[in-house]
């Protein structure tokens, strides 16, 4: 990672951003499916598209963000996504979570593909010279 101070300010980000993502993308699926556009029973398929975003746009940050071993940084971020989201839904509801195969492969599925798209190479610009 970054030095030590801006990568403080990098966790801060990350822990408003995270939460904020997941609730945005989880409204908007709301939305499609109190508009009419999407029936009730495909909650489960919103929920995993919601979650495979978050954690696509999560990992592919941490990629980026990261110096070396920028593949394993996008993966570990999906990781620690998919840790949030069990956790919390612990906490709140008190209860394990339901169909958590699905959720899973999408939060893994978003975080390799993050990570692939965050750790691919940067092309080199040339500078010209006066």
């Amino acid at each position: 990672m970054k030095s030590k101070k801006s990568s403080k300010g990098f966790w801060i980000f990350l822990l408003i951003a995270i939460p904020v993502l997941t609730v945005l993308t989880a409204l908007g699926g709301a939305k499609l499916i109190l508009s009419g556009a999407l029936p009730e029973k495909k909650t489960d398929l919103i929920v995993c598209i919601a979650i495979g975003t978050v954690s696509l746009v999560l990992s592919m940050f941490g990629a980026f963000r990261a110096e070396r071993k920028k593949f394993i940084w996008g993966i570990l971020f999906a990781a620690g996504y998919l840790a949030m989201l069990l956790l919390s839904n612990l906490l709140f509801f008190g209860e394990g979570y339901g169909g958590i195969l699905q959720n899973v492969i999408a939060v893994l599925a978003g975080g390799l593909i993050g990570s692939i798209i965050g750790a691919g190479k940067r092309r080199k610009t040339k500078h010209a010279v006066f």
